[in-house]
This record gives C-alpha cells, structure tokens and sequence, in this order.
C-alpha cells in the first residue's frame, strides 16, 4: 500500500473518489455540452469517471483515457453500477497521446486537470491531439483556477482549510487542507500538497497526503495555444453558468472549437 495511505484501508483511487464525491458544481454543465455537441465524447484525465459516467448515462458514448489503471478500474465499475459499461471505454494514456476516438463532438477536461502539463510543449501537443480527434464544429472544452499567481505566493508555507466532506462510502468525516511548497511566479509553477484527515466513525483518525505540480495558466495564455493547435476560441467564462470572467473569478472556463477545413 502506498505510504500515503498506510493505516486507512482505501487505495488511491477510491480515496481519490471518495475525496471529490461531493464536487458536482461542474456535471450540469458537462452533460449540457455533451447534449449540444452530441457524441462520442473523450473525457481526458477521467480519472475515477466523475463525469464520464453522468454523460454516459444520458445516452451518449463516452472515451475515458486516464494514466491511472487503477482509476480505470474504478470508473468502470461505476459504469457497471450504473448500467452504463456499454457506453464507456476505458483507455489507459496521456494528454499527449493520440486520441483514441475520432470525429468527437466533444473533448472534455474537467477540473483543472490541464494544470499537470507543466512543459509548454505539452501543452500544444495537448490541444492538437485534441483538435485531431474532433470532428469540424466540435469543441475542446476545458476549465482552469485562475491564478492569483501573487496572492499564492504570499501563502507559501500556510495550511489552507479546504473544506469539509463526508465519505459516502463508509461515512467517514474528510477534512480537506492545501499548502503551496513552491510558487514561481515567473512561470505560473506552483507545488502543491492535498491534505486529507480522515475522522472515522469510532474517532479514530487517518491522514492522506497527495502531492502535485501545477502550471497555473494566466487567461492570455489560451488563445496563442488555440491558434498554433488550430482551434478556434468559442467562449471563456468566468465560471460554469457563463459568469464573466473577472480578475477575481475563482476560475475560466474555455470552449474552443474545431473549424471546417
């Protein structure tokens, strides 16, 4: 088991489910799109199938690539739970991997998960894998924390209270921390560190540690990408109910679309 984990009994990917069960402020707007766009769909970085199960079930074919085999399994069963398995296709690659679906009407990066592309080459590999995968007329749509890249800074070193859930898998209680290591603020680099406690039901506790680096993206950084990946940018908004995007918008939300030759 991993020593991140070690006393709690959960792998790393049920603990990853269980951590984000109770984030849903997104899957309306991810089944909205889906809806207009049709499919198939690619959900990258799935994960443990968040939201590719929730747009399965609405009828439409679901790719749901993830580097995680684990996490994999996991979103499968989730699928077969919800009778949706025939619909979903769990394949194990990269951001900047060829796609493994072709004329998609929708490729999909929920939570920020383009943030784990720190090499600027990546980046662009990203979005024209997925600009090869979609068909004309559909989009690439991705949503990314603003950075407030100084503010970060100035709470390097600081444990942040995240928040509070409960697992519904066992009833545990999930306090949720954050702490930044390093910020760079010159390339919007930043290591982070999730902290999990867990309080179980007989008051016992149990920690989790996740540990990640993240590019934080500046707004002006998506539409050069967009042009050199040959998409075309839609929208960006300030949230998932197309708020404006302001400078003290907790995140911006971008749709950018595939062009008719």
């Amino acid at each position: 088991m991993p020593p991140e984990l070690a006393g709690s009994g959960i792998s790393p990917a049920r603990g990853f489910m269980a951590e984000h069960a109770h984030y849903d402020d997104d899957l309306g707007f991810w089944e909205a799109h889906a809806d207009r766009l049709g499919g198939p769909v690619c959900d990258l970085g799935a994960a443990a199938g968040r939201v590719t199960v929730r747009i399965a079930a609405r009828g439409h074919e679901v790719w749901a690539v993830d580097t995680d085999p684990e996490m994999l399994a996991v979103l499968m069963e989730r699928a077969a739970a919800d009778g949706v398995q025939s619909r979903v296709h769990a394949i194990a690659g990269s951001m900047t991997d060829p796609l493994p679906v072709r004329d998609a009407g929708l490729v999909a990066v929920p939570m920020n998960t383009l943030q784990l592309l720190l090499d600027p080459a990546d980046r662009l590999t990203c979005l024209r894998m997925a600009a090869d995968a979609l068909r004309p007329g559909g989009e690439m749509i991705f949503d990314l924390a603003m950075p407030h890249i100084e503010v970060t800074a100035e709470l390097r070193g600081c444990l942040l209270d995240t928040g509070h859930s409960v697992d519904p898998g066992n009833g545990d209680l999930l306090m949720h921390g954050a702490m930044f290591d390093e910020v760079d603020i010159a390339s919007g680099d930043v290591a982070l560190r999730l902290l999990i406690e867990r309080i179980h039901p007989d008051g016992s506790r149990t920690s989790v540690e996740r540990a990640h680096r993240l590019h934080l993206y500046s707004p002006e950084e998506i539409p050069p990408l967009a042009e050199q990946a040959g998409l075309r940018v839609v929208s960006v908004a300030g949230g998932f109910h197309d708020e404006p995007l302001t400078p003290d918008a907790e995140r911006h939300v971008w749709r950018l679309a595939k062009d008719p030759a």
